[in-house]
């Protein structure tokens, strides 16, 4: 600019020729020229534009199935954009086969940074993580189904606090949190193959699809029009305790006594009580009426 005011200064001196004048010109036109230029980032060192990185946070909302279709991890480990194969900046939620929102998340620059949560299938809150520049910052938790505290952490700067909190919740017991939260499940054959694997009616055992560990609790089945089925009791996967089936009419149809898989007695059976004192040993029975398990086909 300074150089525009000696120009308009020069103006009132007579210049002697034209060409003069057209130097000037061309002069000053060119140094313009110059200061208006923006300098053009080196890709190679950089490796984005930061035009391009210094964007308005972005907000992005789809199915499971389209966030992995939408996003994926660099060979620099930052989260990016499949379409853009840029570093992703912004809020996404991502939400479950019944339209409710499973989890949402916050990213900048292509690295963690802020909350992320997850819910369970009943909109109860699953999860709460806290992040910073790509570094665990904040606290962690996760929650059962019903709202019990299965664990707990806290970290500063990617490194984790053990007193902050008195005891970690009931991970410490060993179990994961599908065993915590299967301890006692009730649902239709349908829900009943999502969460469970195995044939415990045939001598197997049965064991939690996920995690693939051995089941321990108490299964209520009900049938296709919600009435009660089935009462099933599992140590390690067999059969264990009082098992007791219904028929159609909601009678108490069958009713046996398990040890761990094997068939002791017979409480009720065809809806009829049966003789309690007599004791059936599946190993020596000849009678195999006696010694067929429940639910047998």
């Amino acid at each position: 600019m300074d150089f525009l005011y000696e120009m308009v200064y020069l103006m009132h001196f007579p210049i002697k020729s034209l060409g003069s004048w057209f130097a000037i010109f061309l002069f000053a036109f060119l140094l313009l020229g110059c200061e208006n230029q923006n300098p053009v980032a080196d890709s190679k060192s950089t490796g984005y534009k930061l035009s391009k990185l210094l964007l308005d946070e972005e907000y992005w909302e789809g199915t499971s199935s389209e966030f992995q279709e939408s996003f994926f991890n660099n060979e620099e480990f930052l989260f990016c954009k499949s379409d853009t194969q840029l570093p992703y900046s912004g809020l996404i939620k991502v939400r479950s086969r019944t339209g409710i929102v499973s989890s949402s998340s916050s990213y900048a620059m292509g690295s963690r940074d802020g909350d992320f949560f997850e819910w369970h299938e009943n909109g109860k809150l699953k999860a709460k993580s806290q992040y910073k520049e790509g570094m665990r910052h904040g606290y962690f938790y996760i929650w059962t189904e019903t709202g019990d505290i299965y664990s707990r952490k806290y970290y500063q700067d990617d490194l984790e606090d053990f007193g902050r909190f008195p005891d970690q919740g009931s991970i410490e017991s060993g179990q994961s949190l599908e065993a915590i939260q299967l301890e006692t499940w009730e649902g239709k054959g349908s829900e009943f193959y999502h969460k469970f694997a195995g044939d415990p009616k045939r001598g197997g055992s049965l064991y939690i699809r996920t995690t693939e560990e051995p089941y321990n609790g108490t299964i209520t089945a009900l049938d296709d029009q919600g009435k009660k089925e089935a009462l099933l009791r599992f140590r390690n996967g067999k059969y264990h305790g009082t098992i007791s089936k219904w028929n159609e009419d909601g009678v108490l149809w069958e009713e046996g006594e398990f040890d761990r898989g094997e068939l002791v007695q017979y409480l009720i059976l065809d809806g009829k009580p049966f003789n309690g004192s007599r004791i059936i040993d599946i190993t020596d029975s000849d009678d195999t009426s006696m010694t067929k398990l429940l639910f047998g086909e």
